[in-house]
């Protein structure tokens, strides 16, 4: 067990080598250590002031890791995460002093201690950073590794062809202008040539990424989504959604967005074939400011279906998504007809509290329909037609027209019939739905009418 005055101090040590202060002096005297191996390197014999200064340098890093070490909870993740630095630190003779080009490798850590102070290092991409890091340091232990290995004899006396070589050999994949005599140095040029077909298949990819984020967004920019007004937002996507977007831009002409975390969504058919109303943005819906780059505060319609784009969610997770996604729409956009699709009826009464206007349960409905087919064969058949918005007839929903007010609704199933080849299905009245109203209802003009048939508005 530790004493209190172990634990006291190890909690002083860790304060002051986590130190802001501390970790950018470290960073700089990383940065001189490998100043001083290129100068150490580029003159001939020996100079005895900058060999003592790399090794007070070294004797720092050492106290450095010692205290990491101490004041570490778990050793094995002191050396997991310093192993590198380890190595280059470990003091070597002079015959071996090629090993000092491991110093180089400590530029990573100058890049990680100025990404964790400054803000303006997080700018660039972690892989571009990765990238680019990786190619510089590759690049200067390619030229000081020659340098040491050829002698300063040889073509690669001068460290700035040492550098031109490295940097040329590592971008063509093969020595330029001359060869390394030695045994050690072939094995550094083979060493930059491996390096440099690696180094250009992560750029590949790398920049093969890029684009196709630059093309998504340009396609979204393209379709000026900030400018979208009266839209309708998904947020989800499952198997039926395809569907819920073919039924809606075949009978409206309005711009759809779909929030979902698969960017492949793009090459879905129904992409290509509403290229020009259908925008892709791809992100999490629960999130506000995903909410806000949709357009969410000029929507007019929010649908939020219970999302597959990550099977590993389990239907409850998926009915929370959308019950928090709701109530930041309902939050945002007060005006905004939402629909939600849940599984499980329990969360019903949240999103009605929320101004939710339309919840569909889908276990729920195809029990219904499933027990409905058992009592009363042949309905699917006029449920798939009524259903379905591009071909038939189908439900609507219209404000009363004015040869149905003050009728009853005896006269008005009659009226309806003559004038709009419609079946009256139900009647809201002042909110609330009445289905197969009674005969002797007088409809007002403020009610609205649910019929079968074709829509007069459509």
């Amino acid at each position: 067990m530790e004493s209190n005055n172990e634990k006291n101090l190890k909690l002083r040590l860790d304060r002051f080598i986590n130190n802001k202060w501390v970790e950018l002096a470290i960073a700089v005297l990383i940065i001189i250590s490998v100043i001083l191996v290129f100068v150490e390197i580029s003159v001939h014999g020996s100079w005895p002031l900058i060999e003592n200064i790399n090794d007070g340098l070294t004797f720092i890093f050492i106290i450095e890791l010692c205290i990491r070490y101490f004041v570490a909870e778990k050793k094995s993740r002191f050396f997991k995460s310093y192993w590198i630095d380890i190595l280059a630190v470990i003091p070597v003779t002079r015959p071996l002093r090629i090993l000092r080009v491991l110093r180089l490798i400590r530029l990573f850590r100058v890049g990680v201690i100025l990404g964790r102070h400054f803000k303006v290092f997080r700018v660039v991409k972690m892989e571009y950073a990765v990238l680019g890091g990786a190619v510089l340091v590759t690049i200067l232990m390619g030229s000081a590794g020659l340098r040491f290995a050829e002698g300063p004899t040889s073509d690669f006396a001068s460290i700035e062809n040492s550098i031109w070589f490295s940097t040329l050999s590592l971008v063509a994949g093969e020595p330029i202008g001359t060869t390394p005599q030695t045994q050690l140095g072939r094995f550094i040029l083979l060493s930059l040539m491996l390096g440099g077909l690696t180094v250009f298949a992560v750029f590949t990819g790398t920049v093969s990424a890029f684009m196709t984020d630059s093309i998504q967004k340009f396609r979204i920019k393209h379709m000026e989504l900030e400018d979208l007004k009266g839209h309708t937002i998904i947020c989800g996507w499952n198997r039926s959604t395809s569907y819920v977007i073919e039924e809606i831009l075949s009978h409206e002409n309005r711009h759809i967005v779909v929030i979902a975390e698969r960017p492949d969504l793009t090459e879905k058919e129904v992409f290509t074939r509403f290229e020009d109303h259908l925008h892709l943005l791809v992100g999490d819906y629960t999130r506000l400011s995903v909410l806000n780059q949709a357009g969410i505060e000029k929507a007019a319609v929010a649908i939020l279906l219970a999302d597959e784009s990550k099977e590993a969610r389990s239907s409850q997770d998926r009915d929370a998504r959308s019950v928090l996604a709701a109530m930041l729409i309902e939050k945002v956009n007060t005006n905004i007809f939402t629909s939600v699709q849940l599984h499980n009826r329990d969360n019903e009464a949240s999103l009605r509290s929320i101004g939710v206007e339309e919840i569909i349960v889908t276990d729920d409905y195809v029990g219904g329909i499933m027990a409905s087919v058992v009592r009363s064969h042949g309905i699917v058949s006029v449920l798939d037609e009524l259903m379905t918005l591009s071909r038939g007839h189908s439900f609507y929903k219209c404000k009363c027209p004015e040869y149905l007010a003050s009728k009853t609704i005896g006269d008005g199933i009659v009226l309806l019939k003559e004038h709009a080849d419609s079946i009256l299905m139900a009647l809201e009245v002042k909110g609330e739905i009445i289905v197969n109203p009674p005969r002797e209802l007088v409809i007002n003009k403020d009610d609205y009418v649910f019929a079968a048939g074709k829509n007069p508005d459509s």
